[in-house]
Protein backbone atom coordinates (compact mmCIF):
# COMPACT_ATOMS: atom_id res chain seq x y z
CA UNK A 1 0.00 0.00 0.00
CA UNK A 2 1.52 3.20 -0.64
CA UNK A 3 1.62 6.84 1.47
CA UNK A 4 -1.75 7.52 3.38
CA UNK A 5 -2.35 10.92 4.04
CA UNK A 6 -5.50 11.74 6.14
CA UNK A 7 -7.60 14.43 4.94
CA UNK A 8 -10.90 15.18 3.31
CA UNK A 9 -11.62 13.37 0.19
CA UNK A 10 -13.81 14.81 -2.16
CA UNK A 11 -17.06 12.87 -3.77
CA UNK A 12 -17.12 12.10 -7.52
CA UNK A 13 -19.25 14.58 -8.14
CA UNK A 14 -17.17 17.18 -6.26
CA UNK A 15 -13.93 15.41 -8.33
CA UNK A 16 -15.50 16.27 -11.65
CA UNK A 17 -14.89 20.27 -11.87
CA UNK A 18 -11.42 19.51 -10.95
CA UNK A 19 -10.23 16.52 -13.42
CA UNK A 20 -8.90 18.54 -15.90
CA UNK A 21 -6.18 20.31 -13.51
CA UNK A 22 -5.88 16.98 -11.72
CA UNK A 23 -5.05 14.70 -15.35
CA UNK A 24 -2.60 18.05 -16.30
CA UNK A 25 -0.64 17.77 -13.28
CA UNK A 26 -0.32 13.99 -13.03
CA UNK A 27 1.12 14.29 -16.72
CA UNK A 28 3.55 17.13 -15.62
CA UNK A 29 4.68 15.10 -12.11
CA UNK A 30 5.57 12.39 -14.37
CA UNK A 31 7.73 14.17 -16.80
CA UNK A 32 9.27 15.90 -13.53
CA UNK A 33 9.98 12.82 -12.14
CA UNK A 34 11.18 11.06 -15.20
CA UNK A 35 13.53 14.14 -16.07
CA UNK A 36 15.10 13.88 -12.55
CA UNK A 37 15.78 10.12 -12.49
CA UNK A 38 16.46 9.61 -16.55
CA UNK A 39 20.21 10.14 -16.59
CA UNK A 40 21.00 7.93 -13.28
CA UNK A 41 23.47 5.16 -13.73
CA UNK A 42 24.42 1.69 -12.08
CA UNK A 43 22.19 2.74 -9.08
CA UNK A 44 22.51 -0.12 -6.20
CA UNK A 45 20.12 -3.13 -6.82
CA UNK A 46 17.36 -2.88 -4.22
CA UNK A 47 14.19 -5.25 -3.53
CA UNK A 48 11.86 -5.84 -1.23
CA UNK A 49 8.63 -7.50 -0.83
CA UNK A 50 4.96 -7.22 0.69
CA UNK A 51 3.18 -9.23 2.20
CA UNK A 52 -0.74 -9.42 2.79
CA UNK A 53 -2.33 -11.02 5.65
CA UNK A 54 -6.16 -11.99 6.66
CA UNK A 55 -7.44 -12.11 9.75
CA UNK A 56 -9.85 -14.78 10.86
CA UNK A 57 -11.39 -15.89 14.17
CA UNK A 58 -11.84 -19.41 15.14
CA UNK A 59 -14.75 -20.64 17.18
CA UNK A 60 -13.59 -24.14 17.46
CA UNK A 61 -16.92 -25.34 19.61
CA UNK A 62 -19.15 -24.01 16.60
CA UNK A 63 -16.70 -25.01 13.72
CA UNK A 64 -17.51 -21.57 12.40
CA UNK A 65 -14.50 -19.02 10.73
CA UNK A 66 -15.48 -15.41 10.45
CA UNK A 67 -12.98 -12.53 9.34
CA UNK A 68 -11.83 -10.38 12.35
CA UNK A 69 -12.00 -6.82 11.72
CA UNK A 70 -9.30 -6.09 13.86
CA UNK A 71 -6.90 -4.84 11.20
CA UNK A 72 -6.34 -1.48 12.30
CA UNK A 73 -5.88 -2.22 15.79
CA UNK A 74 -3.12 -5.15 15.51
CA UNK A 75 -1.51 -2.67 12.33
CA UNK A 76 -1.16 0.00 15.51
CA UNK A 77 0.32 -2.46 18.10
CA UNK A 78 2.34 -3.94 15.93
CA UNK A 79 4.04 -0.75 14.67
CA UNK A 80 4.23 0.67 18.06
CA UNK A 81 5.99 -2.37 18.96
CA UNK A 82 8.81 -2.18 16.23
CA UNK A 83 9.86 1.50 17.99
CA UNK A 84 10.63 -0.89 21.24
CA UNK A 85 12.41 -3.79 18.89
CA UNK A 86 16.47 -4.25 18.35
CA UNK A 87 16.87 -3.85 14.93
CA UNK A 88 20.46 -5.53 14.73
CA UNK A 89 19.16 -8.81 15.21
CA UNK A 90 15.53 -8.68 13.25
CA UNK A 91 16.91 -8.02 9.88
CA UNK A 92 16.27 -4.39 9.92
CA UNK A 93 12.30 -4.89 11.88
CA UNK A 94 9.15 -4.36 9.91
CA UNK A 95 7.00 -2.45 8.87
CA UNK A 96 3.23 -2.64 9.04
CA UNK A 97 0.85 -1.24 6.92
CA UNK A 98 -3.27 -0.56 6.23
CA UNK A 99 -4.89 -2.53 3.17
CA UNK A 100 -8.23 -1.58 1.94
CA UNK A 101 -10.19 -4.60 4.03
CA UNK A 102 -10.17 -3.67 7.91
CA UNK A 103 -9.71 -7.36 8.29
CA UNK A 104 -5.99 -6.84 5.89
CA UNK A 105 -2.69 -6.20 7.01
CA UNK A 106 0.49 -5.59 5.26
CA UNK A 107 3.70 -6.68 6.74
CA UNK A 108 7.37 -5.43 4.76
CA UNK A 109 10.64 -5.31 6.35
CA UNK A 110 11.44 -1.56 7.56
CA UNK A 111 14.58 -1.22 5.30
CA UNK A 112 14.69 -3.25 1.28
CA UNK A 113 17.10 -5.64 0.83
CA UNK A 114 20.33 -5.28 -1.18
CA UNK A 115 22.14 -7.02 -3.84
CA UNK A 116 24.40 -9.10 -1.68
CA UNK A 117 24.45 -13.01 -1.15
CA UNK A 118 23.76 -12.34 2.35
CA UNK A 119 20.37 -10.69 1.00
CA UNK A 120 19.38 -13.62 -0.41
CA UNK A 121 19.58 -15.39 3.50
CA UNK A 122 17.33 -12.80 4.93
CA UNK A 123 14.35 -12.73 2.72
CA UNK A 124 12.98 -16.23 4.42
CA UNK A 125 14.14 -15.01 8.14
CA UNK A 126 12.18 -11.39 7.61
CA UNK A 127 9.21 -13.21 6.35
CA UNK A 128 9.50 -15.93 9.19
CA UNK A 129 9.91 -12.45 11.44
CA UNK A 130 6.87 -10.95 10.55
CA UNK A 131 4.55 -13.55 10.85
CA UNK A 132 6.53 -14.45 14.29
CA UNK A 133 5.31 -10.93 15.28
CA UNK A 134 2.07 -10.96 13.55
CA UNK A 135 1.15 -14.00 15.81
CA UNK A 136 2.60 -12.27 18.60
CA UNK A 137 0.13 -9.80 18.48
CA UNK A 138 -3.42 -12.00 17.85
CA UNK A 139 -5.96 -13.05 20.02
CA UNK A 140 -6.02 -16.55 21.05
CA UNK A 141 -8.88 -17.48 18.56
CA UNK A 142 -7.27 -15.70 15.52
CA UNK A 143 -5.06 -16.83 12.64
CA UNK A 144 -3.36 -14.91 10.28
CA UNK A 145 -3.30 -17.20 7.14
CA UNK A 146 -1.80 -15.78 4.03
CA UNK A 147 -4.90 -16.71 1.76
CA UNK A 148 -5.61 -15.02 -1.25
CA UNK A 149 -9.50 -14.59 -0.68
CA UNK A 150 -11.76 -15.91 2.00
CA UNK A 151 -13.86 -18.44 1.16
CA UNK A 152 -17.20 -17.70 3.19
CA UNK A 153 -16.64 -13.69 1.66
CA UNK A 154 -19.95 -12.50 0.93
CA UNK A 155 -22.43 -15.66 2.56
CA UNK A 156 -24.08 -14.89 5.57
CA UNK A 157 -22.64 -13.99 9.11
CA UNK A 158 -19.42 -13.67 8.03
CA UNK A 159 -17.84 -10.71 9.69
CA UNK A 160 -16.98 -10.14 13.24
CA UNK A 161 -18.07 -7.88 15.16
CA UNK A 162 -21.64 -8.79 13.17
CA UNK A 163 -22.71 -6.26 11.04
CA UNK A 164 -25.42 -6.07 8.71
CA UNK A 165 -24.87 -5.62 4.67
CA UNK A 166 -24.38 -2.53 2.90
CA UNK A 167 -23.68 0.95 3.97
CA UNK A 168 -23.53 4.46 2.02
CA UNK A 169 -20.15 3.69 0.29
CA UNK A 170 -20.63 0.28 -1.45
CA UNK A 171 -24.53 -0.21 -1.24
CA UNK A 172 -23.49 -3.56 -1.23
CA UNK A 173 -26.69 -6.63 -0.93
CA UNK A 174 -24.01 -9.13 0.85
CA UNK A 175 -20.92 -7.26 2.51
CA UNK A 176 -21.30 -4.17 5.05
CA UNK A 177 -19.18 -1.42 4.85
CA UNK A 178 -18.05 -2.26 8.30
CA UNK A 179 -15.20 -4.34 5.82
CA UNK A 180 -13.83 -1.25 4.48
CA UNK A 181 -10.83 0.25 6.04
CA UNK A 182 -11.80 3.34 8.52
CA UNK A 183 -9.15 5.31 6.23
CA UNK A 184 -11.05 8.07 4.57
CA UNK A 185 -9.43 6.85 1.32
CA UNK A 186 -11.01 3.70 0.81
CA UNK A 187 -14.79 4.06 1.76
CA UNK A 188 -14.54 7.58 -0.58
CA UNK A 189 -12.82 5.29 -3.24
CA UNK A 190 -15.74 2.96 -3.31
CA UNK A 191 -18.44 5.46 -3.92
CA UNK A 192 -16.63 7.31 -6.18
CA UNK A 193 -16.31 4.16 -8.33
CA UNK A 194 -20.03 3.03 -7.64
CA UNK A 195 -21.11 6.86 -8.40
CA UNK A 196 -19.25 7.10 -11.86
CA UNK A 197 -19.98 3.88 -13.28
CA UNK A 198 -23.62 4.65 -12.12
CA UNK A 199 -24.47 1.69 -10.64
CA UNK A 200 -22.75 -0.94 -8.18
CA UNK A 201 -19.81 -3.50 -8.78
CA UNK A 202 -21.48 -6.48 -10.62
CA UNK A 203 -18.83 -9.27 -11.08
CA UNK A 204 -20.50 -12.15 -12.37
CA UNK A 205 -18.02 -15.61 -12.53
CA UNK A 206 -19.41 -19.46 -13.65
CA UNK A 207 -19.65 -22.06 -11.59
CA UNK A 208 -17.46 -25.75 -11.80
CA UNK A 209 -20.13 -27.66 -12.35
CA UNK A 210 -20.78 -30.75 -10.10
CA UNK A 211 -23.48 -33.22 -9.21
CA UNK A 212 -23.77 -30.71 -5.93
CA UNK A 213 -23.78 -27.80 -8.50
CA UNK A 214 -27.03 -25.37 -7.83
CA UNK A 215 -26.30 -22.46 -9.42
CA UNK A 216 -24.94 -21.34 -12.35
CA UNK A 217 -22.75 -17.68 -11.10
CA UNK A 218 -21.07 -16.70 -8.20
CA UNK A 219 -22.39 -13.04 -8.39
CA UNK A 220 -20.48 -10.21 -6.46
CA UNK A 221 -21.63 -6.58 -6.20
CA UNK A 222 -18.94 -4.83 -4.50
CA UNK A 223 -15.56 -3.59 -4.34
CA UNK A 224 -14.14 -5.68 -1.41
CA UNK A 225 -14.67 -8.94 -3.38
CA UNK A 226 -11.53 -8.02 -5.57
CA UNK A 227 -9.87 -5.02 -3.35
CA UNK A 228 -10.38 -7.94 -0.63
CA UNK A 229 -7.75 -10.32 -2.13
CA UNK A 230 -3.88 -10.65 -0.72
CA UNK A 231 -1.77 -11.48 -2.24
CA UNK A 232 2.88 -11.49 -2.52
CA UNK A 233 4.31 -8.21 -4.02
CA UNK A 234 7.63 -7.93 -4.98
CA UNK A 235 9.37 -4.17 -5.75
CA UNK A 236 12.85 -3.63 -7.45
CA UNK A 237 15.23 -0.66 -7.66
CA UNK A 238 17.19 -0.97 -11.61
CA UNK A 239 20.25 0.67 -11.80
CA UNK A 240 18.92 2.63 -14.63
CA UNK A 241 15.88 3.79 -16.64
CA UNK A 242 16.42 1.43 -19.08
CA UNK A 243 17.42 -1.78 -17.13
CA UNK A 244 13.74 -1.01 -15.05
CA UNK A 245 11.79 -0.63 -18.40
CA UNK A 246 12.93 -4.36 -19.39
CA UNK A 247 12.97 -5.59 -16.44
CA UNK A 248 9.37 -4.46 -16.69
CA UNK A 249 8.28 -5.60 -20.14
CA UNK A 250 10.04 -8.90 -19.02
CA UNK A 251 8.06 -9.35 -16.14
CA UNK A 252 4.71 -7.97 -17.97
CA UNK A 253 5.28 -11.46 -20.06
CA UNK A 254 5.89 -13.70 -16.99
CA UNK A 255 3.75 -12.36 -14.43
CA UNK A 256 0.49 -14.17 -15.87
CA UNK A 257 2.62 -17.24 -16.79
CA UNK A 258 3.60 -17.31 -12.80
CA UNK A 259 -0.33 -16.74 -11.92
CA UNK A 260 -1.56 -19.28 -14.35
CA UNK A 261 0.99 -22.34 -12.53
Amino acid sequence: MGLLKVGRPLSWKDTLPHSRYIREHGVRQFLNTYRRVKDIENDRLFYGDEIEYSLVKVDHSKREVRLSLRGLQVQEELNAREQNTDKTLGYGGCAWHQEYGSWMLEGTPAMPFGGYTRSLLQVEQSMRLRRARLLSALAEDEIAPTLVSFPLMGVGDFVHPAAAPGGVASLSDSVPDACINPHPRFGTLTANIRSRRGSKVDIRVPTFKDKATKIDEVAMDCMAYGMGCCCLQVTFQGSDVHESRYLYDQLATLAPIMLAM
